[in-house]
């Protein structure tokens, strides 16, 4: 074989090498994203309902992993989830023991997060009305979480309903789907929120769901 060749297929390995070593890495960050939306997010969120529990002497309390995994089996918060593997975002109907449940949206583009909440309305005006009413519920995102977004009328894909819907968005770097501490405090940062926003639903008399 002439150098000429030899460096040519030189050349052909590398290619094959490097395209496959992206492939991997890219197959990779989608595995990660379907366990963030089918494991760590609806985790997080089983605990929307408050758990049952007493106060003991914290000396009586002990770490105990088994503990955390009863914790999640006793949930009273019931999770549905509608995602498509690969799609990069996933839809999920949270429900509380008390009967009320709201549909919620997680979107994951690399380092991109946006979350979305949608509310029965019927017109413009009724987004403007609840907007307004669940100022204080969402400002948790805008002023503590460093999130950005907006509210929008539209009948949506999901059910063909119509809702008013707030989306809000923020970038956690690209090293987002492989951190794992990125991703835990996301999830427990959203479901913690959306136990309020809930409850604020509740006290406003906004009807999360027709």
């Amino acid at each position: 074989m002439s150098l000429g060749q030899v460096a040519a297929s030189g050349i052909v390995i590398a290619i094959v090498v490097f395209f496959s070593e992206k492939d991997v890495n890219v197959i990779n960050l989608q595995k990660r994203a379907e366990r963030l939306f089918l494991e760590t997010f609806p985790r997080a969120c089983l605990l929307i309902d408050f758990p049952e529990g007493e106060f003991k002497l914290w000396e009586s309390k002990k770490v105990n992993g088994n503990d955390i995994a009863q914790a999640l089996r006793n949930s009273k918060t019931t999770i549905r989830v509608n995602h498509i593997p690969g799609q990069i975002d996933a839809y999920y109907h949270i429900s509380r023991e008390s009967g009320e449940s709201i549909v919620m949206r997680l979107q994951v583009n690399v380092g991109e997060v946006a979350i979305s909440y949608y509310i029965p309305a019927e017109c413009e005006d009724e987004m403007h009305e609840i907007s307004k009413k669940m100022e204080w519920a969402f400002s948790r995102y805008y002023e503590i979480g460093g999130y950005v977004g907006g509210w929008y009328f539209s009948r949506e894909d999901f059910d063909g309903l119509t809702y008013a819907s707030i989306h809000l968005t923020k970038d956690f770097g690209a090293d987002f789907l492989e951190n794992e501490r990125k991703k835990l405090f996301m999830s427990n940062d959203v479901a913690a929120t959306t136990r309020g926003i809930m409850k604020d639903c509740v006290k406003n008399g906004i009807s999360m769901s027709y």
